[in-house]
């Protein structure tokens, strides 16, 4: 039979080099996530300030047999994977860069599909985590969306669920801007001061967490009332194991 766990492991990355409006927005979905049961999720959370990302420098030595999946460079990228591989649900918090995610992240995510496939030695291992993405940027049209697709696309490469917020608030995920301002508590003061704006943003980080962290227990609870011979396929090992 598969495994019976029925807790939830939600991890929380904040993507940002420093703490400040992705920590504050990513608070707001955690705390929703914890609030779907109390006894059974817990939460974790990382942040990329001060940590060390060497991009992939394509050697393929994961692929190696003797090396496990493991990659050869070694900074913070290790424990982060090891986060990621544990928990059942992924919150993404992070500023908008350059129109999409900021660097240090994006050696994360490369890293992170070219090794944990070799780790878990399957073809096309299925993960089935929830996905959910919550970018900030200083303007109101400032790449949002398109950090959000980029995070989902991550997740549907990665074999994961992607799930969004409520809308109206939230299509995709949820996006917030701070008015052009730079200060790191931007948007906290604002939603402080009632900005509607602000408000929305809250408001989507909120029903964000919640929903990835619902979805993540009906998978968990379909997994636990699964019969493991309904999938002679070794690629779903990752979720059954986990």
């Amino acid at each position: 039979m598969s495994n019976k766990r029925t807790n939830i492991k939600v991890l929380g990355i904040s993507g940002s080099p420093r703490i400040g409006n992705s920590s504050y927005l990513l608070s707001i979905a955690l705390q929703a996530a914890q609030k779907v049961n109390n006894e059974l999720v817990s939460i974790d959370s990382y942040s990329f300030k001060g940590k060390k990302f060497g991009p992939c420098v394509a050697c393929f030595k994961c692929g190696e047999e003797k090396t496990y999946g493991e990659c050869t460079i070694k900074d913070d990228f290790q424990k982060l994977r090891d986060k990621w591989l544990e928990a059942d649900a992924i919150i993404y918090a992070v500023p908008v860069y350059h129109l999409s995610i900021p660097g240090q992240m994006k050696c994360f995510i490369d890293r992170l599909g070219n090794t944990v496939k070799k780790i878990r030695n399957v073809p096309a291992p299925k993960f089935m985590k929830t996905v959910g993405a919550i970018a900030q940027g200083m303007h109101f049209f400032a790449g949002q969306e398109l950090t959000i697709s980029f995070i989902l696309h991550h997740a549907v490469l990665m074999n994961c669920i992607p799930v969004s917020g409520d809308g109206w608030q939230s299509y995709l995920g949820a996006a917030g801007w701070t008015e052009a301002q730079r200060d790191r508590d931007s948007i906290g003061k604002l939603y402080g001061a009632s900005d509607r704006d602000a408000n929305i943003a809250v408001q989507a980080a909120g029903s964000l967490g919640q929903r990835v962290t619902e979805m993540a227990f009906i998978i968990r609870q379909g997994i636990a009332n699964v019969d493991t011979t309904f999938f002679p396929d070794k690629s779903y090992t990752p979720v059954l194991e986990i």
